[in-house]
């Protein structure tokens, strides 16, 4: 609470992170980071690094019951005026936040709206294999690999778990699977498995992985897009979005698209436009994984809780930014009560769901014993 209330800085160089996250409920949290673009430039970027959480400061962490369009704007507007014109926005285009960004620039034409690499990446990657029916095929034969194989003794090779949203910022698993299989040494798994006679584990294996022979073409050709996203990435997650490292990619992809031309367009065509307000000689940031971290870290804490829903731990995100430090630990202590906090929650939730629930069965308890 003293960190997420501390007096920040107003600067003409802020770059917003943007994003929204959910759990059981109705409520989503919005969070909004500010890094300087001075910071990125005379330290990350030098470095070669990505962001680390202390580089990063909370702007705004609100619970919202709703996240139209309108209302992210409101936030973003209360932003400025606290702290200051942001140079760049950076977030994916779930509807609300992009609508909300979109109705922010209405008033401040000037700054620049960045579409999150990763997501867009990951975007590509949907576009190509949700309507390539040997890739839903193949992904079908993984799921009913993985039950087949949950109880037996060759269970240590099953294919990973397939999430149910996102799967595809995370193909390259599914795929590195496949490659692993098909050339694994007979050997190996005979030293692994040493309860199954040979022969017999041959049988085995054949009996359940032979289906995989009919994709070993595709794995090469899906592998090689994972492969061209993940350049990408890196690159610009390392490097910043600028016209140099458009050009490094330009001509990687010319070297290593072979027969993905059509695919390697649209990366270009991605980063054009990402590129097309940014100025000669200037390098801004294209990445909300930070945040991504300290919503997983965030994650973490939550998950201890009985009911997964968003509550006084999402003061948690601000903790992960701090630089904590003897005077800074005194000084929050002697700032801010536990009463503040409970106060900060009681107006930012209301009444919990575990409360709820809680009142909801004792009393149910107490009318059963009394029946």
């Amino acid at each position: 609470m003293y960190e997420l209330n501390r007096e920040k800085e107003r600067r003409d160089d802020w770059i917003f992170i943007v994003d929204l996250t959910v759990e059981l409920g109705t409520e989503k949290g919005l969070v909004v980071l500010g890094v300087p673009e001075q910071l990125l430039l005379t330290e990350v970027f030098p470095s070669k690094r990505g962001l680390q959480h202390q580089d990063v400061q909370v702007l705004a962490l609100e619970i919202m019951r709703s996240t139209k369009g309108e209302l992210i704007e409101q936030k973003l507007t209360e932003i400025t005026q606290k702290f200051g014109r942001p140079k760049q926005i950076i977030a994916d285009r779930g509807s609300d936040i992009q609508r909300g960004i979109k109705l922010y620039k209405s008033q401040f034409p000037d700054v620049i709206y960045t579409y999150d690499v990763t997501h867009a990446m990951a975007l590509f990657l949907k576009h190509e294999l949700r309507n390539c029916e040997k890739y839903q095929s193949f992904i079908q034969q993984c799921s009913q690999c993985r039950k087949q194989l949950q109880q037996t003794e060759l269970s240590f090779l099953s294919p990973p778990s397939q999430r149910s949203q996102c799967r595809y910022f995370n193909v390259e698993k599914l795929l590195g699977w496949a490659f692993r299989i098909l050339n694994s040494p007979l050997d190996t798994l005979t030293y692994l498995v040493p309860s199954i006679e040979p022969d017999v584990l041959h049988s085995k294996l054949k009996e359940k992985f032979a289906w995989l022979a009919a994709y070993q073409n595709s794995l090469k050709n899906w592998s090689q897009m994972v492969q061209i996203t993940r350049f990408v990435e890196t690159q610009i997650k390392l490097f910043g979005l600028n016209q140099e490292i458009f050009s490094i990619i330009q001509q990687h992809l010319a070297i290593e698209v072979n027969y993905l031309e059509r695919f390697a367009q649209k990366i270009i065509d991605y980063l054009t436009m990402e590129l097309s307000p940014i100025q000669p000689g200037q390098t801004l940031l294209a990445t909300t994984d930070i945040l991504e971290s300290l919503f997983g870290k965030y994650k973490q804490f939550s998950s201890r809780s009985p009911l997964k829903q968003i509550g006084q731990i999402f003061l948690s995100i601000c903790l992960s930014t701090m630089k904590l430090t003897t005077t800074v630990v005194k000084e929050a202590l002697e700032t801010v009560r536990f009463l503040d906090v409970e106060d900060w929650a009681a107006q930012a939730f209301g009444q919990s769901m575990l409360s709820k629930r809680r009142i909801l069965f004792s009393a149910s308890t107490s009318d059963t014993e009394t029946a």
